[in-house]
């Protein structure tokens, strides 16, 4: 397979490469397949993305699904509506923002995150307005989910409609409408909860 550097402004129709490599403004027309995948320009792609690792630096939009066994996030990831990230491992200190679901094993966001659903097995998302800075035209500090679900979640700065899980812990600055939880619980006192259902034991 073949490394692709896009220098200034560059395109490609789509196929397998070992390394894509984005320094200026790419596009790409159709489905990607990699190792790796780098942005640290502009990057726009209307097909679906397959590769190992994910990095995004700079700037990015996908019109389609996003496959990775693991994304990084120092930069602006965005996606169309009704599409789909499935990964391992997710880690964003930027923005996250897609109008469809998530799937990953682990998430570690100290950015922002803006979705429908999560769905995953340890997700911690702790908003920071850092990463307003790094994005001017984000108007909140908040990360905003609809659907959470995973075993293990811990949110600060985070605004929700529901939260499922076993052990769930609360930080500052969330906004949830509704909670289950089978496990341990626990919520800062900065943030409020509208309802909460499940089996759980509520931690100080």
């Amino acid at each position: 397979m073949q490394n692709y550097v896009m220098e200034g402004v560059g395109k490609i129709s789509g196929g397998e490469f070992d390394t894509i490599t984005v320094k200026g403004v790419g596009t790409c027309s159709d489905n990607i397949k990699a190792e790796n995948i780098h942005i640290e320009g502009v990057f726009n792609c209307s097909g679906e993305v397959a590769t190992k690792l994910l990095h995004c630096a700079g700037a990015s939009d996908f019109k389609s699904n996003i496959r990775a066994k693991k994304i990084t996030i120092g930069g602006v990831l965005s996606q169309k509506e009704g599409t789909k990230i499935e990964a391992e491992e997710i880690i964003c200190e930027g923005l996250l923002k897609t109008g469809g679901e998530i799937s990953a094993d682990i998430i570690e966001a100290d950015g922002c995150i803006v979705a429908k659903e999560i769905y995953g097995d340890q997700i911690t998302i702790k908003s920071y307005y850092r990463a307003k800075r790094i994005v001017n035209f984000f108007t909140g500090e908040k990360s905003e989910v609809k659907l959470i679900e995973a075993t293990t979640i811990v949110l600060k700065g985070v605004t929700a409609d529901i939260v499922n899980g076993r052990d769930i812990t609360i930080e500052a600055n969330c906004s949830i409408d509704k909670i289950d939880c089978s496990g341990v619980l626990y919520i800062d006192k900065s943030s409020t909860v509208n309802t909460i259902t499940g089996n759980y034991l509520m931690r100080e």
